[in-house]
Parts: C-alpha cells; structure tokens; sequence
C-alpha cells in the first residue's frame, strides 16, 4: 500500500474531527499542486501523520502495516467518532478489525475500541440491551481456602455471574450515551452496579457522571485466551466508583480525571468513607514507543476504629489495635518500546504512600502506622511495586505467545482488586490477596495460542520467593494453569480450566489448592 494510499484510507473518517483543511504541510516532498497537499498537512496537524527525521514523508514509498496502525491509533485519538456517518462506522470498523494485532502490539486495546464501536452500531435503534450468562460446574481439592474458586466442597455446579446492559444513545448529533448494567452473582445480590452517562463538554472534552469504572492497565497485564480470569487482575483499575470523569483526546493519546467516591477502601479491615482523584495520560510517541503516567489518591477524613467500651459519658474509646486513617496515594509510570509489529518489552513503576496511625498494644498511645508489618513491632508507610516483561505475539512465533514478567511486590502494597498478586485460595489466605503481607519477587510465564476461529489453549506458571523477615525461612509458592476453549458459535463459548496452587507448606498436600472448572459463557 503506497502512503498517498493512506490517506485516503483515512481522510474521511479523519474529516469529521477536522473538516476543514487548512493547515501547511510540513513535508517538502509533497508538492503544493498535489492533490492530497491540503489533507495531508491537516493530518500531520493533528498529529494522525508522521514523516521521516529529513522533513519528508515519500507518499510514493510502500507502507508497512505497522505504519498504517499507527496512523490509525492516532486517529482514533482524535476523531469524534459521535459525528461520524454510517459508512464512516463502517470504514473504521473494517480497519480495526485489519490491523488488530498492530493497535494491541501499540498498546490500544481493541477491546475497548470494540465498546465504543458498539455505541454507534446501535444507536440507530433507540433502547439496546444485551447480556452474557455465566455458568459454572466445580470440582476442587482443598484446605483453608479462601473463596476464589467458587462455593467450598468437592464439587458443585452454580451460575458464576448474570450481565444485563441497558444502552442508549441521544442528542442532536448522537453524542449522548447512557449505560446501566444489572448483575446478579451466586447468591442472588442482583443490583445495578454501574449506570452512568457520556455527553460533550467544555473544550472538546467529554464529561462521565454516574458509576463506572476505567481499566487503564492493560497494556502491563497477562494477556491470555482464556475463558474465565484466573491469570491476572489491574492493581488500581477495572472496579467500580461513582462520582465525574473527564475525558480529552490529543494527537498523541489520552487524558482522564476522575473525583469519586468508591465507598470500598477497606484500611487494617474497617471501611473508609473516603473520596478518590484518579488521573490518567497515555501518550503514543511514535511507531515503537509508548509511555503511560498516572495517580490515585484516597483523601479521607480522620476516619477513626472505635471497638473500646463506652464510657459513662457515652463517648466511644480506643481500644489496642485501633487504627486511624488519612489519605492514601499511588502514582504509576508505565514504558512500551515495540520491537516490530509483535515483540516488545514494557516496564512499569508503583510507587505508594499511605498515611495513619494504630493504637499501641498497651492502649497508651498511637504510633505511625502502614500496611506492612516489617518484624511485629515496627511498621512502614510506603511501598513500590514494579515489573519487567516481555511480549511476544503469536504472529512471531507462529504457534503461540509468549509473556514473561519479572517483578516485586513491597510488604504492605496495597492494589484495589484481590488477586492482584496471588490467584490461589490459599496462596491468598498466606501471603496476601489485595494486599501483599510480606516482600514478594515473582516470575511469570504465559503460553497462548489461538489456533483457529473456533478454539484456544493456554498455559501459565507463577514462581514466588516470599521473604518472611527475621527468623523465618523464605516461602518459594507457586501456581499452575492449563486451559481450553472452543467458540461454539458467536454466543457461546466452553472453557476448560484447571489451576494447582502449591503452598510451599514443607511438602504437606493439605495445603495445595487443585481446582478443576467447565465454564459455559453465552452472550445475547
């Protein structure tokens, strides 16, 4: 495909962000009688087009397909998809869907792309509702697990989850959007745990008000073609808070902010009714590099833990072991270099602080306080978190992918989502399930492969050096997984999973978790 080419692959949809082309072409190989003099110069302006360190751009040299989607994740930066016609849709569908594995190998994710898609696939038709359907049949082996395999017992059969999604899209030029989702989980606590709506704002912006979630770090999670989620969680996204977002798209990426109130920040196990500012920028610096930079924090109020008596006043008292809390910050730096269009390295940075205060032993004062217990008497109030990976697509190697990740967890980080470091039950009870109880460097490896449109296998292995402090000897855990799937058609998938979770418990089989799960997942 010849770069001219490209231009006119994207200059319609590129209108609607930028109708009017006006802007000088920076390229002095393009010459001003040409007919893509105008369009070109309007897409470099708005960062869609790039051209070589010598100020040219060669329009008559042949484009690779990495080239091409990377001129199309900047466009879909930039282009106000809500003004876009049908056969606009239409055109960006058919080049997502082309050069799907070139966006995912730049970091942009077509999952997400798939939901905005979606809106304007159906906002011809007023209301769209739609759903998947979850069910479950378990056999497991186990002691003292906790419940991240499902209800105890040898064997039980249960629907894991139930999505109903209420969709609908309005205004003067379809720019409104509104999605509510009811879940029902084992157990029958159906509610709606996300309704919120999207419309324009100030400075081409778009504003989110409601409840909601953003998954921002994908990019730097194991990615494998499982039917489940037993292979990795986002530390501090993907969850659900309530409260406003804004939302800015550049030429180079993406800005969000969010003020929220998540109602779920549980501190030394009593909850803190506390608000969060969460604040994302994503940038595509060019083909091969991508960085990621952003921060959450938790502003509380003082919020105090009284289990003392009362006194004869009434007044609620300290008891030992109370603790006080007052804010907790995150901030994350995340760096994407692409070798080619399917191997690249990433590297990505936790840092953490929290600040409190706990009730000494003998009830006669407080001290400074943090999640992490060093050696029973002192504690500490912060913690980093990093990883190093490799990720190798299956076009490289024809028959599978590769990930591999080496990190560490500080004792006391902290991460929103339960399995953010260990995905075995019992792995969990011992060392730490949203938060990490002691320091833990980890290796990972993740075998995928897709071998036709209908089935998927994958495999994977955790390897953990827990270092338990002082007078104990060093934990070595691990964990296991295998899997299958087969699409049986566009509604229903089967999956086959089998997860072994070693203790490291001096070789007693009691503290091995063994769990066996056929998931059927249908979508209508």
């Amino acid at each position: 495909m010849k770069k001219l080419a490209v231009v006119l692959a994207i200059i319609s949809i590129a209108a609607v962000a930028a109708p009017a082309f006006s802007a000088t072409n920076p390229f002095m190989d393009v010459p001003m009688n040409h007919w893509a003099y105008d369009a070109i110069g309007q897409l470099a302006a708005d960062g869609i087009l790039s051209g070589y360190p010598d100020g040219t751009y060669k329009g008559k040299q042949p484009t690779t397909r990495y080239e091409m989607a990377s001129a199309l994740a900047r466009l879909l930066a930039v282009v106000d998809m809500t003004k876009a016609s049908k056969s606009d849709f239409e055109n960006m569908r058919r080049l997502v869907m082309e050069f799907q594995d070139e966006l995912e190998a730049l970091g942009v994710r077509v999952d997400e792309l798939d939901e905005r898609v979606a809106v304007f696939e159906n906002r011809l038709g007023g209301w769209h509702i739609h759903g998947t359907l979850v069910l479950d049949v378990i056999n497991q082996s186990r002691n003292k697990a906790g419940d991240a395999f499902g209800p105890d017992g040898q064997g039980s059969i249960g629907f894991d989850e139930a999505r109903l999604f209420f969709e609908r899209t309005w205004g003067e030029n379809d720019d409104f959007f509104f999605r509510a989702r009811l879940r029902d989980e084992e157990g029958g606590n159906g509610r709606f745990d996300r309704f919120y709506a999207e419309m324009p704002f100030f400075f081409d912006t778009k504003f989110t008000v409601g409840r909601w979630n953003w998954a921002w770090e994908g990019a730097y999670k194991i990615d494998l073609p499982e039917v489940g989620g037993w292979t990795g969680d986002q530390i501090l996204t993907d969850w659900t808070w309530t409260g406003f977002g804004l939302t800015k798209n550049f030429g180079l990426g993406t800005a969000d902010i969010a003020f929220a109130h998540p109602n779920n920040l549980t501190y030394d196990g009593f909850d803190v009714n506390d608000w969060m500012i969460l604040a994302r920028a994503t940038f595509q610096f060019t083909e091969q590099i991508g960085f990621d930079l952003g921060g959450q924090a938790f502003i509380g109020d003082n919020a105090e833990e009284f289990t003392g008596a009362v006194d004869a006043n009434g007044n609620r008292r300290h008891a030992a072991g109370d603790v006080s809390f007052n804010n907790l910050w995150t901030i994350f730096g995340g760096l994407r270099f692409n070798f080619n269009d399917a191997i690249g390295v990433k590297g990505v940075f936790y840092h953490q602080q929290v600040d409190g205060e706990k009730v000494n032993a003998t009830n006669t004062g407080w001290f400074d306080y943090g999640y992490g217990i060093l050696d029973g008497t002192s504690y500490k109030d912060d913690a980093n978190h990093w990883a190093a990976i490799i990720d190798v697509k299956q076009e490289a190697l024809k028959y599978t992918s590769v990930w591999l990740e080496y990190g560490q967890f500080d004792e006391g980080f902290m991460g929103m989502n339960g399995g953010m470091l260990f995905y075995g039950g019992l792995l969990q009870e011992e060392y730490g399930a949203g938060v990490a109880n002691f320091d833990t460097k980890y290796w990972r490896v993740g075998l995928g492969q897709n071998w036709n449109d209908k089935w998927s296998t994958y495999l994977f292995y955790y390897g953990y050096n827990v270092e338990k402090g002082k007078g104990n000897d060093d934990a070595k855990p691990s964990e296991f997984g295998v899997g299958v799937s087969y699409k049986l058609n566009d509604y229903t998938t089967f999956g086959l999973n089998y997860m072994h979770a070693d203790n490291d418990q001096d070789g007693n089989a009691s503290r091995e978790d063994n769990v066996v799960r056929f998931r059927t997942k249908v979508t209508f």
